[in-house]
């Protein structure tokens, strides 16, 4: 019984320190300056996707081990993610554009990917 009521006097007096940590606030504070920042999303540069050559070719396959590795256990939807990008850092272009995919499955493994597209540059509005 006297474990008990001590038990009961820390709870206690824990509940009444940390009710009394909260902070007062009020509508009129002084931080408010009238100055606002509005994020919106929008930027003031813009860009164009421009083309830089000729249809170019990438492919991962299974029966390299760099491949083997790099298509273990993806989903088809990572599978074209990642020929898109190795594709782009190969041929030193920012995107590609208006890639078209080919793949190989055995079941739910993949066994070939292959990207296609015109290698594209991102040019601001300024460059041209």
């Amino acid at each position: 019984m006297k474990h008990t009521l001590y038990i009961l006097a820390f709870v206690a007096i824990i509940i009444t320190i940390v009710s009394s940590c909260g902070s007062i606030s009020s509508g009129a504070g002084g931080t408010n300056t009238g100055v606002g920042v509005y994020a919106t999303g929008r930027s003031a540069n813009y860009y164009d996707l421009v083309p830089v050559g000729d249809r170019i070719t990438y492919t991962i396959d299974i029966s390299t081990p760099e491949g083997k590795q790099k298509l273990d256990g993806i989903s088809l939807a990572d599978a074209k993610q990642l020929a898109e990008v190795e594709a782009s850092r190969k041929y030193n272009c920012d995107r590609l554009i208006d890639p078209r995919f080919d793949y190989l499955k055995k079941s739910k493994r993949i066994l070939r990917i292959t990207v296609d597209g015109r290698p594209g540059n991102y040019r601001t509005k300024e460059d041209k």
